[in-house]
């Protein structure tokens, strides 16, 4: 039996996705839109009560989270 190869053209390595055309386009995307989905739930959140130093600690430790997480590298 022939083993088929195929070809693969993203590849996410500890979090971060990465092309074969070694861009991080794909990884910019999915980071903006998760950060979108956690604005969005902040602000449902803020409409039910919820107090600004709470919520300015959710986007701290999730928001900022996510776009700071391969800022280093």
């Amino acid at each position: 039996m022939s083993a088929r190869h195929e070809r693969v053209t993203t590849l996410k390595i500890l979090g971060v996705t990465i092309t074969d055309k070694l861009s991080m386009s794909d990884h910019v995307q999915d980071v903006t839109c998760k950060c979108a989905q956690t604005l969005h739930v902040i602000r449902m959140l803020r409409q039910h009560g919820m107090n600004d130093q709470a919520l300015q600690a959710i986007y701290r430790s999730v928001v900022l989270a996510k776009l700071l997480y391969v800022f280093s590298a």
